[in-house]
Protein backbone atom coordinates (compact mmCIF):
# COMPACT_ATOMS: atom_id res chain seq x y z
CA UNK A 1 0.00 0.00 0.00
CA UNK A 2 1.27 3.48 -0.90
CA UNK A 3 0.30 6.90 0.41
CA UNK A 4 1.19 10.36 -0.80
CA UNK A 5 4.06 11.62 1.34
CA UNK A 6 4.75 14.98 -0.32
CA UNK A 7 4.03 16.99 -3.44
CA UNK A 8 6.88 18.82 -5.13
CA UNK A 9 7.05 21.26 -8.02
CA UNK A 10 7.74 18.47 -10.49
CA UNK A 11 7.15 15.23 -8.60
CA UNK A 12 4.86 13.22 -6.36
CA UNK A 13 6.47 11.38 -3.47
CA UNK A 14 4.66 8.39 -2.06
CA UNK A 15 5.50 6.32 0.99
CA UNK A 16 5.51 2.56 0.62
CA UNK A 17 6.97 -0.55 2.17
CA UNK A 18 9.03 -3.09 0.27
CA UNK A 19 11.52 -5.73 1.24
CA UNK A 20 10.47 -5.26 4.86
CA UNK A 21 11.44 -1.61 5.10
CA UNK A 22 9.77 1.80 4.64
CA UNK A 23 10.70 3.52 1.39
CA UNK A 24 9.60 6.40 -0.77
CA UNK A 25 8.90 6.46 -4.48
CA UNK A 26 9.60 9.74 -6.24
CA UNK A 27 7.71 10.03 -9.53
CA UNK A 28 8.22 12.90 -11.93
CA UNK A 29 4.83 13.95 -13.23
CA UNK A 30 3.82 15.26 -16.63
CA UNK A 31 3.76 19.01 -17.13
CA UNK A 32 0.85 19.84 -19.44
CA UNK A 33 2.31 23.18 -20.53
CA UNK A 34 5.35 21.50 -22.11
CA UNK A 35 5.48 19.82 -25.49
CA UNK A 36 5.12 16.06 -24.82
CA UNK A 37 8.49 15.16 -26.35
CA UNK A 38 10.29 17.87 -24.38
CA UNK A 39 8.46 16.88 -21.19
CA UNK A 40 9.39 13.22 -21.58
CA UNK A 41 13.01 14.07 -22.36
CA UNK A 42 13.30 16.26 -19.26
CA UNK A 43 11.72 13.68 -16.98
CA UNK A 44 13.91 10.92 -18.36
CA UNK A 45 17.05 13.03 -18.10
CA UNK A 46 16.39 14.25 -14.57
CA UNK A 47 15.40 10.82 -13.28
CA UNK A 48 18.60 9.27 -14.62
CA UNK A 49 20.70 12.18 -13.39
CA UNK A 50 19.24 12.04 -9.91
CA UNK A 51 19.98 8.33 -9.56
CA UNK A 52 23.60 8.80 -10.57
CA UNK A 53 24.08 11.91 -8.46
CA UNK A 54 22.56 10.44 -5.30
CA UNK A 55 25.03 7.58 -5.45
CA UNK A 56 27.99 9.76 -6.40
CA UNK A 57 27.28 12.26 -3.61
CA UNK A 58 27.28 9.42 -1.09
CA UNK A 59 30.75 8.44 -2.26
CA UNK A 60 31.85 12.02 -1.62
CA UNK A 61 30.68 11.68 1.99
CA UNK A 62 27.35 13.48 1.64
CA UNK A 63 24.42 11.65 3.30
CA UNK A 64 21.77 10.98 0.64
CA UNK A 65 18.96 8.41 0.36
CA UNK A 66 20.10 5.08 -1.09
CA UNK A 67 18.44 4.13 -4.40
CA UNK A 68 16.85 0.67 -4.62
CA UNK A 69 15.03 0.71 -7.96
CA UNK A 70 14.37 2.88 -11.00
CA UNK A 71 11.38 2.62 -13.33
CA UNK A 72 12.22 4.41 -16.55
CA UNK A 73 8.69 3.97 -17.91
CA UNK A 74 7.11 5.94 -15.06
CA UNK A 75 10.12 8.18 -14.34
CA UNK A 76 10.21 7.00 -10.73
CA UNK A 77 12.93 6.23 -8.20
CA UNK A 78 12.49 4.03 -5.15
CA UNK A 79 14.78 5.12 -2.33
CA UNK A 80 15.27 5.30 1.42
CA UNK A 81 12.70 7.14 3.45
CA UNK A 82 14.52 9.63 5.65
CA UNK A 83 12.37 9.97 8.75
CA UNK A 84 12.65 13.63 9.64
CA UNK A 85 11.72 17.17 8.60
CA UNK A 86 12.98 19.74 6.16
CA UNK A 87 15.40 22.20 7.72
CA UNK A 88 13.04 24.84 6.35
CA UNK A 89 10.19 23.60 8.57
CA UNK A 90 11.69 24.38 11.92
CA UNK A 91 14.68 26.67 11.29
CA UNK A 92 12.79 29.79 12.38
CA UNK A 93 11.96 28.30 15.80
CA UNK A 94 15.39 26.85 16.55
CA UNK A 95 17.73 28.46 19.13
CA UNK A 96 20.60 30.38 17.56
CA UNK A 97 23.29 27.95 18.70
CA UNK A 98 21.43 24.95 17.31
CA UNK A 99 20.69 26.73 14.04
CA UNK A 100 24.34 27.72 13.63
CA UNK A 101 25.37 24.10 14.10
CA UNK A 102 22.84 22.94 11.49
CA UNK A 103 23.85 25.58 8.95
CA UNK A 104 27.56 24.90 9.50
CA UNK A 105 26.91 21.26 8.65
CA UNK A 106 24.81 22.26 5.63
CA UNK A 107 27.71 24.37 4.37
CA UNK A 108 30.16 21.56 5.07
CA UNK A 109 28.10 19.11 3.00
CA UNK A 110 27.83 21.62 0.17
CA UNK A 111 31.60 22.00 0.37
CA UNK A 112 32.05 18.24 0.02
CA UNK A 113 29.97 18.34 -3.17
CA UNK A 114 31.90 21.27 -4.60
CA UNK A 115 35.26 19.77 -3.71
CA UNK A 116 34.12 16.73 -5.68
CA UNK A 117 33.27 19.05 -8.62
CA UNK A 118 29.52 18.57 -8.20
CA UNK A 119 26.87 21.29 -7.83
CA UNK A 120 23.47 20.54 -6.37
CA UNK A 121 21.46 22.93 -8.52
CA UNK A 122 18.78 23.67 -5.90
CA UNK A 123 20.55 23.91 -2.52
CA UNK A 124 17.74 25.27 -0.34
CA UNK A 125 16.62 24.42 3.18
CA UNK A 126 13.71 22.55 1.57
CA UNK A 127 16.21 20.02 0.25
CA UNK A 128 17.92 19.42 3.58
CA UNK A 129 16.27 16.79 5.78
CA UNK A 130 17.09 16.65 9.48
CA UNK A 131 16.40 13.16 10.80
CA UNK A 132 15.30 12.21 14.29
CA UNK A 133 18.90 11.99 15.47
CA UNK A 134 19.76 15.45 14.17
CA UNK A 135 21.71 14.21 11.15
CA UNK A 136 21.45 16.22 7.92
CA UNK A 137 20.65 14.59 4.60
CA UNK A 138 20.72 16.26 1.19
CA UNK A 139 17.94 15.32 -1.23
CA UNK A 140 16.60 16.19 -4.69
CA UNK A 141 19.55 15.95 -7.09
CA UNK A 142 17.51 16.30 -10.29
CA UNK A 143 19.33 19.52 -11.24
CA UNK A 144 22.79 18.47 -10.07
CA UNK A 145 25.76 18.57 -12.45
CA UNK A 146 29.26 17.12 -12.69
CA UNK A 147 32.48 18.85 -13.67
CA UNK A 148 31.50 21.99 -11.81
CA UNK A 149 33.33 25.23 -12.58
CA UNK A 150 33.83 28.16 -10.21
CA UNK A 151 30.92 29.85 -11.99
CA UNK A 152 28.63 26.88 -11.27
CA UNK A 153 29.73 26.77 -7.63
CA UNK A 154 29.09 30.51 -7.35
CA UNK A 155 25.59 29.99 -8.68
CA UNK A 156 25.00 27.28 -6.08
CA UNK A 157 26.01 29.63 -3.26
CA UNK A 158 24.00 32.45 -4.80
CA UNK A 159 20.95 30.18 -4.69
CA UNK A 160 21.64 29.41 -1.03
CA UNK A 161 21.78 33.11 -0.18
CA UNK A 162 18.68 33.94 -2.19
CA UNK A 163 16.74 31.11 -0.54
CA UNK A 164 17.75 32.31 2.93
CA UNK A 165 16.72 35.86 2.07
CA UNK A 166 13.26 34.82 0.92
CA UNK A 167 12.48 31.95 3.29
CA UNK A 168 14.36 32.88 6.46
CA UNK A 169 14.66 36.64 6.01
CA UNK A 170 14.72 37.39 9.78
CA UNK A 171 17.60 34.96 10.43
CA UNK A 172 19.40 35.06 7.11
CA UNK A 173 22.56 36.75 8.42
CA UNK A 174 23.19 34.12 11.08
CA UNK A 175 22.33 31.27 8.71
CA UNK A 176 24.46 32.47 5.81
CA UNK A 177 27.47 33.17 8.05
CA UNK A 178 27.35 29.67 9.57
CA UNK A 179 26.79 28.04 6.17
CA UNK A 180 29.81 29.80 4.67
CA UNK A 181 31.94 28.87 7.70
CA UNK A 182 31.02 25.21 7.19
CA UNK A 183 31.69 25.52 3.47
CA UNK A 184 35.08 27.12 4.11
CA UNK A 185 36.07 24.31 6.48
CA UNK A 186 36.03 21.99 3.45
CA UNK A 187 36.94 24.26 0.54
CA UNK A 188 39.78 26.09 2.30
CA UNK A 189 41.64 28.52 0.05
CA UNK A 190 39.17 28.03 -2.79
CA UNK A 191 36.39 29.58 -0.72
CA UNK A 192 37.21 33.21 -1.51
CA UNK A 193 37.13 32.69 -5.26
CA UNK A 194 33.70 31.02 -5.06
CA UNK A 195 32.34 33.72 -2.72
CA UNK A 196 33.66 36.41 -5.04
CA UNK A 197 31.86 34.76 -7.94
CA UNK A 198 28.69 34.51 -5.83
CA UNK A 199 28.79 38.28 -5.26
CA UNK A 200 29.48 38.91 -8.93
CA UNK A 201 26.47 36.83 -9.94
CA UNK A 202 24.29 38.82 -7.54
CA UNK A 203 25.47 42.08 -9.07
CA UNK A 204 24.78 40.82 -12.58
CA UNK A 205 21.20 40.10 -11.58
CA UNK A 206 20.68 43.65 -10.37
CA UNK A 207 21.42 45.11 -13.79
CA UNK A 208 19.43 42.74 -15.99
Amino acid sequence: MSEIWALGAESVITRTERWGRPLIVKTRVKKPYLHPEIDEALRRQRTARECRMLSFARRLGVPTPAVYAVDRSTYSITMDLIDGKQLKEFANDMPDSRLETMCFEFGRLLGLLHRGKVVHGDPTTSNVIVDNRGKLWIVDFGLAEWNATIEMMGVDLHLVRRALETTHWDRQTLMLKATIEGYSSIMGNETEEVLSRMDEIRERGRYH
